[in-house]
Parts: C-alpha cells; structure tokens; sequence
C-alpha cells in the first residue's frame, strides 16, 4: 500500500509543492476531500427566480442542477439518472416542470423526485421502488445575500455562517452598492475561459497585488491616462492583502478619498445609495474596491462573480458572470458592462494576460527538478489583527497562502 501524503508538507505555509498542481491522484484526493465534502459555491438566487427555473453547474466533476422546485425551495441535484447514469438535463439554464432522461424517459421533478419511468409495464413487480430512486441531492444547501453554497457528501464541520464569518462584512459592501442591496448574476453576460493549468493557479490570480504592473502593462497605460490620481503611488498606497479564515481572503485593490467618489459616480447614484442605506454606509460601499476569494471555487472581483471548475490536474474553465446592481440607474448598470468588457472580455486588456500567463506557469511546472512554488513575500512581516486576521501589503502574498491554512486542514481528513 502507498504511504499517505503528507499535505503538511506538500503545501507549506510559505512554498507549495509541483506536484499539487500536477499530480493526479493529488487532484482526486482534492475532488473527494475538499470539493464534494465542503462548502463550493453554485448558484445565485437571480438566476433561478422563478417555480421550475434551473441552472446546470459543477461540483468539481460532478454535474448538478440547482433548481428552484415549484414551492420555490432550492435544490442541488446531482444530474445523473438513477437507472443507467445519463445526464437528465443537457442545457445550462432554462425552466422545466420535470427533467426527463433522453435515454429511457425517467421522469424527475425540480425537487428530484421521480414521477415516472419509461413503458413501466416492463417492470415486473418488487423490480423497482420508485421513491428511493430520485435524483442524488446535494447533503447540505444553505445562502448567504442570494449566494448559494452547496455540500454534497456531507454536512460539513463548520456551518455556512462560520465559513463566511470573516468575509461577511466585504460581501455586504459588495451587495450595498445596489440601492435594494441586491445583485442580478449573469443576465448581462458570461465569460468561459479555460485554461491549460491547475485550478488552484486562478485561485491564487483572483487576489493578485503584485502582478498587474508587468502582466498588465499595456492596460494599465490606457487607464492611466484615463483614471491616473487613483493609480498612481501603487506600490505606496497603504492597501492590504487579508487572510479572513478558512481559506477566504481580500484584497483592497483602491479606496477612494470622498472627492474621488464624486469624481467616479454621479451625483444621482450616490443620493440614491445615502437614502437607501445612510451616508456612511453609502460611502463605505462607493469607496472600496477589492477582489476575494471564498474557498475553493468562488470569487468577487469588482464587476462580477468568478467561477472555478476544475477539470483535470492540467486543465481548467473559468466561467466569469458579469453582475448589475438590482434598483440602480441603467446608465449605472451600463458603465459597470463597459468597464468590465474593457479588461475581461475576450478580446480586452486584462483577461486573456492572465489565462495566458496561467498556461505557461502549468507548462513551467513540467520542470519537476525545480519542485517548489514560492509563496513567502512578506511572510516575515506578516501582522496579525484582533480578530486574528493576517495582514500583509497589497503587493504581498498574504492573500495567496490564505487558502493553503484551509487545504491543509481538508486535506488531512481521510476520505469517507
């Protein structure tokens, strides 16, 4: 029998192991402890409002439809036909009063249950039990501000609200700049971007600080010109990288003095989120941009929500949906499209560096005889807050070993 990996070892709390970007059985051990026995993200509310509406989705290999069932209760269905394993549901949203296998023409309600078989009549009796035959469902669902986050194998060791406990407060400024508190997740557009390297590599770019002015240039140079006092001082400007526990993290990207925030947004927004949720908080929400990671598949980033599927211990699809802020301006909502377009569309400034860079760092990584990747900068300098929060700069990697605290500890479970 092989010895178990140490993951202590492998992921370091200031170097990670190649062989966790590229190993397969490595990638199964993650798959069974991290993704289907834990907390990932699936859904938003918005985008399965309505009785029968779906969305298909991942849990990392695993298909699943989250669907809103006909007394509106959310589910997260493993999207497998019980008899003979096809995918009941083949397309990536829409709305159904039933799922029906193209193989056979099992029938399976929002809810999962199964309502009929095809040509019954060819089972004999004590052949099948229907009840006991519906579609798999998710161990645990649970939300936070529409954000919906699934387990599939089994009740967690931590509720939701402990997972999110230190992140709360950034998620809650991210959903204030809505007038109603809201977002609508994806109506206004979708990236897929895959790319030719482990998952945990865009893991670790969601809350990058330090790569921007070399990966970024050329984007960088056309903002300048157009938004120059907030991006000037970068490497000075006091923002920091957060670990907030259990593998979640922030990074402040900018904060903006009160003249800056009148100089970004007009003056008919800004009234409009003092009414709805006082000045301060009004303010708070206008003035801080950040990325964040919530372990292990999820981001926001400042225009949308971002999505980890892995695939292979080599191959990745990152699927970014665009988000509008429910209540607001239209000319609020189209200035969020045109900025977003500007650095992560297909063919913008910002995106395609990345997945560009994340395929070379895969290939670097065939290289085994180098076998470390170094997450120390600013290790040693590294601050602890009240609340036990770790702190670095925003050019640190503080932010980048905060999901390995949380690896390690999945990672050491055995598996059920």
């Amino acid at each position: 029998m092989n010895k178990p990996r140490d993951y202590g070892d492998l992921a370091r709390v200031d170097r990670t192991h190649v062989s966790l970007y590229t190993d397969p059985e490595v990638f199964h051990d993650e798959m069974e402890r991290i993704f289907y026995r834990s907390w990932v993200y699936v859904a938003h509310d918005s985008e399965i409002p309505n009785p029968g509406d779906y969305k298909t989705t991942f849990i990392g290999l695993v298909p699943v439809i989250v669907s809103r069932d006909l007394a509106g209760k959310v589910h997260v269905l493993v999207n497998r036909c019980t008899h003979r394993g096809s995918t009941v549901c083949p397309t990536e949203k829409g709305n159904a009063n039933s799922f029906v296998c193209p193989y056979h023409g099992w029938e399976f309600a929002p809810d999962g249950r199964l309502v009929t078989v095809g040509l019954p009549k060819g089972y004999n009796e004590g052949e099948i039990d229907i009840p006991k035959l519906g579609l798999r469902e998710a161990a645990k669902i649970d939300s936070y501000r529409g954000i919906i986050f699934a387990s599939l194998l089994e009740v967690p060791d931590i509720t939701l609200e402990q997972k999110l406990s230190g992140i709360r407060p950034v998620i809650d400024l991210y959903m204030d700049l809505s007038p109603v508190g809201e977002v609508v997740v994806g109506q206004s557009g979708v990236y897929k971007h895959p790319y030719h390297g482990n998952w945990k590599i865009q893991t670790e770019g969601s809350v990058e600080g330090y790569h921007a002015i070399f990966t970024h240039q050329t984007a960088l140079d056309v903002m300048a010109r157009k938004m120059g006092a907030f991006l000037r001082g970068f490497q000075n400007s006091g923002l920091k990288g957060r670990d907030v526990g259990y593998g979640n993290n922030v990074l402040e990207v900018y904060k903006l003095t009160d003249e800056q925030v009148h100089q970004r947004w007009p003056k008919h927004y800004i009234d409009m989120l003092k009414e709805a949720h006082g000045e301060q908080r009004a303010m708070d929400a206008l003035r801080n941009r950040f990325n964040l990671v919530i372990f292990p598949n999820f981001a926001i980033l400042e225009y949308q929500f971002r999505v980890i599927r892995p695939i292979a211990p080599d191959f990745t699809e990152v699927r970014i949906y665009h988000t509008t802020l429910k209540g607001a301006p239209p000319d609020i909502n189209l200035k969020r499209v045109r900025e977003h377009e500007f650095f992560y569309g297909p063919a913008s400034f910002g995106g395609p560096d990345d997945y560009a860079a994340f395929d070379r760092i895969q290939e670097g990584f065939k290289a085994q005889m180098v076998p470390w990747v170094h997450l120390n900068r600013g290790y040693l300098s590294e601050q602890t807050d009240a609340q036990g929060q770790r702190i670095g700069d925003l050019t640190q990697e503080t932010q980048q070993r905060a999901p390995y605290y949380e690896y390690r500890r999945l990672m050491a479970r055995a598996e059920g």
